[in-house]
């Protein structure tokens, strides 16, 4: 059953078993584990089905320290949530997301990185990765290269066992945006309230359970939600700010009574540098280090340090992809001629104009080719991947560029605070402290150079990156993978929520996000978060039955 909020009368009541709140990839994974179930759930979704830019507002907040992208990108307030920015190319025609649990190393407590460890070990996720593999409709659950090798597509050799290759899966955002919608619509113990933004959790006398949700409509109506679980699917940021904002029976907010809510953000810039190869063949050996498809499974080679060589340098984790480019005046080009589009769009002067064109003109051979091959292959010419199986397109690139995407160490300092300004329904806007700290760029210069050492010896080319003293080069200051704020660990005086991701002290409040994440790894969180979704949803079934 679908009910929009608005069209509720003021001050209704409304009464379920299960509440989850946010009907992203993760609120979507918990509805599809609870569906025909002996139990009635309620998913609570702020926007609806199609975008809604008054909705999206509420997302705006503020931003403290190092330079960091507006709140508002990166998530949404939509049936679909994140899924809907999904942005890997899962084929050279389709749109998605990067697949790669944590390494095993991830959940460790390691001396080298303050405030690591988790209350549970990779062993614990193994079952609920695969689950979540069905789920997304990925392949099988491995990721070692040997497993996805063929004749036309194997790892590069290094001379020493310092860097390894690793395999990412791509899956389809399709699922989350729209298959997901139908299986849930028909479930008959599921009902999903739709265009309700839920603005406070008030719990009992003794504050040790959560009784009810106020719920708030922008057409400046209020609803009330009882239940008997609440799941918080709402992300990094978001459920670190609900938990904040509900301090009316708790003044520093629900589950902060150790000023731990908000606190060890986390998210993952992207370093970019260079190779500059040494012999044009390395163009031929990388088609695994491509989007490429196995068995009808689309993958992608990356390489990385081995634990032992993190263990040895106390090095966080570390990973980069590969993408070919072409020269720079033919890659500054290629922006010329897209921001002369753009200019004439939108009617810019004749001087923006010329200058755009001069540049563009400079590297026209360049733009010929991309363009041809565009058309060839029905899709935005230099779209990262799907490059390989051509073979005369290759030889319009000159170089390689890496992207290096960073593991931020965990730091209570880094954090999501309530701001005074406040959103369109009069809630506190969310706050973010972020700084790069010293670990974190001592670290990624470290990797580089370790990577540099290793392309040298194998014979692949010069990596060019930034040195002691140059300002480190972003391709993006973040990744919008907003981790930590909801920390877990097995000590209250550590961690917001335990090992089953239960908030510490309130028994039926869970937090099913990567803001559980006590450190980042390297991985792109979604594949994490769907496995923890699957085992909150196996605790609260045992809870409910």
């Amino acid at each position: 059953m679908i009910i929009d909020a608005r069209s509720l009368p003021p001050d209704e009541v409304l009464e379920t078993h299960v509440c989850i709140v946010g009907a992203g990839p993760v609120g979507i994974t918990l509805a599809l584990e609870f569906a025909n179930q002996n139990f009635q759930v309620c998913l609570v979704e702020s926007g609806g089905f199609d975008y809604d830019q008054e909705t999206q507002s509420l997302l705006d907040g503020v931003v403290v320290g190092d330079p960091y992208p507006r709140l508002h990108e990166g998530r949404r307030r939509q049936f679909g949530g994140a899924a809907h920015w999904w942005g890997a190319p899962n084929s050279h025609k389709d749109a998605g997301f990067r697949c790669i649990p944590l390494d095993p190393i991830d959940f460790e407590q390691r001396d080298w990185i303050p405030y690591s460890g988790w209350a549970i070990d990779r062993t614990d996720l193994d079952p609920y990765y695969e689950r979540a593999h069905r789920l997304c409709k990925i392949g099988p659950y491995t990721y070692e290269p040997e497993d996805w090798e063929d004749k036309e597509a194997k790892r590069l050799p290094f001379t020493s066992d310092r860097i390894t290759t690793r395999i990412s899966q791509f899956g389809s955002k399709t699922p989350f945006t729209h298959e997901y919608r139908e299986t849930i619509k028909q479930s008959k113990n599921i009902t999903t309230l739709l265009y309700a933004n839920v603005v406070e959790l008030e719990t009992d006398e003794s504050t040790q359970a959560v009784t009810r949700l106020r719920i708030a409509c922008l057409s400046n109506k209020q609803i009330w939600l009882k239940a008997k679980v609440v799941i918080l699917a709402t992300g990094g940021l978001e459920n670190a700010r609900l938990l904040l904002a509900s301090n009316r029976q708790q003044p520093a907010g629900l589950g902060n009574q150790n000023d731990l809510v908000g606190r060890y953000f986390m998210d993952r810039p992207i370093l970019s540098a260079k190779i500059v190869p040494s012999n044009r063949k390395l163009f031929q050996l990388t088609a695994l280090y491509d989007i490429y498809t196995v068995r009808g499974v689309p993958i992608m080679g990356w390489v990385k340090l081995t634990e032992e060589v993190m263990r040895q340098e106390k090095l966080m984790n570390n990973g980069a992809q590969i993408f070919p480019r072409p020269l720079p005046q033919q890659k500054e080009a290629t922006l010329a001629l897209r921001s002369l589009i753009s200019s004439i769009r939108d009617g810019k002067s004749f001087q923006d104009l010329s200058k755009q064109l001069s540049v563009a003109l400079k590297g026209a051979d360049y733009i010929a080719a991309a363009g041809f091959w565009a058309a060839v292959r029905k899709l935005p010419s230099l779209q990262r991947g799907d490059w390989s199986y051509l073979p005369y397109e290759k030889h319009r690139f000159s170089e390689f560029e890496i992207f290096y995407q960073m593991e931020q160490a965990p730091d209570p300092n880094n954090r999501v605070m309530l701001s005074s300004e406040r959103d369109r329904l009069g809630q506190p806007k969310t706050e973010v402290h972020w700084r790069l700290n010293r670990i974190d760029i001592d670290n990624a210069r470290r990797v580089q150079e370790i990577w540099a050492e290793e392309f040298a010896k194998a014979g692949y080319g010069q990596l060019v990156f930034a040195k002691e003293g140059e300002p480190l080069k972003f391709e993006k200051l973040a990744m919008h993978h907003h981790m930590g704020t909801t920390r877990m660990h097995v000590n209250p005086k550590q961690g917001v929520v335990d090992a089953n991701c239960q908030v510490h002290g309130i028994p039926n409040l869970f937090i099913a996000s990567c803001s559980v994440f006590p450190t980042a790894g390297y991985s792109n969180p979604t594949l994490t978060i769907l496995a923890l979704s699957i085992r909150v949803a196996d605790r609260v079934k045992t809870l409910m039955n």
